[in-house]
């Protein structure tokens, strides 16, 4: 019933805001007055708060400024008097988010100082600058990501920004954001592998394979110089599947076979031996398979250096690969039957 309310005051509020458009006033005004009235009949007031903040943005769509400026005025009032207080504050995170969309930049940023939670105030100032983007200020949007705390947010926000420049054929100021992402990311100590692969993969999405290749490069320099055992472990888990991805299967090999936890060298193996069939490199991927110690995992690649070859219609291979990648499978089924077994007896 809830999902049906709330998408019944959604379609409200579309229609009133298509209805001013094309100047069909009265209409709108009646079909505005409806979702009035359903807004205000939501019982939890949080949410009834947040659906406002929704009101008050298609009042302003449909450029009626005052009637969006009285709920702008009303909704922190009602913010003040949740219980507990990040309940308010997230409502008041949301009102940032449609201050900024209508356009009202100070006053959304004055609501955003005035959070205390990290949660909310990150939401908020990654809406607030989202809005200075899509505003074509991304200067502004720039100063406002460099006020976020949480540096892994930091970098999100402005491979964000980063992106928007690129499609906005900005390609210096682009690379001005890509660097200052990767500093970022570069200093941050147990996510900084992570953070580094994130800003390589946008690099590769907006066609930059140099720059890429660079950071990835730096991230597994990072990597292997990690002491605290998870974080190494989960670094060098990351590193693998990116090397794989972008085809540096050697080093993928030795980043997988660097791991320790039990299982995850093979399954990082297995990736790469999928990988490299896809990539036609059959022999590679054969004698990468049959190293595979664990029999799941060496079925598992059999598997797909089969299935590989046989999209390549070389049959003749295929048949005593995939042959071998059952019998490898039913094996390790059976182990594992046994395994069970004698736990319970």
């Amino acid at each position: 019933m809830d999902f049906v309310e709330t998408r019944r005051r959604q379609e409200l509020r579309d229609r009133a805001v298509e209805l001013a458009i094309a100047n069909r006033d009265s209409e709108a005004s009646a079909v505005f007055a409806e979702a009035t009235t359903a807004t205000r009949s939501i019982r939890k007031m949080s949410s009834r708060a947040i659906a406002l903040c929704e009101l008050a943005t298609a009042f302003h769509r449909a450029h009626r400024h005052d009637e969006a400026q009285a709920l702008f005025a009303e909704i922190p009032q009602i913010a003040q008097s949740l219980w507990p207080a990040s309940s308010g504050e997230n409502v008041l995170s949301e009102l940032v988010a449609a201050l900024a969309q209508a356009g009202q930049f100070t006053e959304a940023a004055s609501v955003a100082a005035s959070l205390e939670g990290e949660r909310e105030c990150i939401k908020a100032l990654r809406s607030l600058a989202t809005a200075w983007t899509q505003a074509g200020n991304f200067e502004e949007a720039a100063n406002v990501i460099r006020s976020i705390t949480k540096r892994s947010e930091r970098v999100r926000a402005f491979l964000e920004l980063a992106l928007a420049l690129e499609s906005g054929d900005r390609p210096d100021e682009a690379s001005a954001i890509f660097a200052e992402a990767t500093t970022v990311a570069r200093g941050m100590e147990s996510c900084s592998v992570y953070s580094l692969l994130q800003v390589m993969t946008t690099l590769e999405r907006v066609n930059r394979p140099r720059e890429a290749d660079t950071v990835l490069t730096e991230a597994q320099t990072i990597a292997y110089s990690l002491g605290a055992p998870v974080q190494r472990e989960n670094s060098l888990n990351q590193l693998a599947t990116a090397l794989t991805q972008a085809g540096r299967f050697s080093e993928a090999i030795e980043a997988a076979r660097s791991m320790r936890y039990p299982s995850w060298p093979e399954k990082a193996l297995c990736e790469i031996v999928a990988a490299q069939a896809r990539s036609g490199q059959f022999c590679e991927a054969t004698a990468l398979a049959y190293s595979i110690g664990v029999d799941g995992y060496r079925a598992e690649a059999l598997n797909h250096l089969g299935t590989a070859l046989k999209l390549a219609n070389r049959d003749a291979e295929a048949s005593p690969i995939l042959a071998d990648a059952e019998k490898t499978m039913q094996a390790a089924l059976k182990a594992q039957a046994e395994e069970l077994a004698e736990e319970l007896d």
